[in-house]
């Protein structure tokens, strides 16, 4: 799953830098993970009306939460039999 992850992050770093270049000079970089189109921070708004869209392209409905998600996560994981200390693990881990 690392491995998947990774590959994940080296993607959206290869699209990020893609955005970079399309925004020139308006672009401050902030060294954001994710951010806007021109590198600020994001606003919870603006992440809840992503996170809509993506829920909706997905077919599963726009009325989910990231926390929703993250409660399904982890019931899928279970159910898959993955231990819940590795659970806890990839649930817990530090952000940014």
């Amino acid at each position: 799953m690392d491995t998947l992850a990774a590959h994940s992050f080296k993607q959206h770093h290869a699209h990020q830098a893609a955005h970079k270049l399309k925004a020139g000079e308006v672009w401050q970089d902030h060294n954001l993970v994710f951010c806007t189109s021109v590198g600020t921070p994001l606003d919870a708004a603006n992440v809840r009306r992503a996170f809509r869209k993506i829920t909706g392209d997905a077919k599963i409905g726009t009325n989910w939460t990231s926390r929703e998600l993250r409660h399904s996560f982890v019931s899928i994981m279970s159910d898959q039999g993955v231990p819940i200390e590795s659970i806890a693990d990839l649930v817990d881990k530090p952000t940014g």
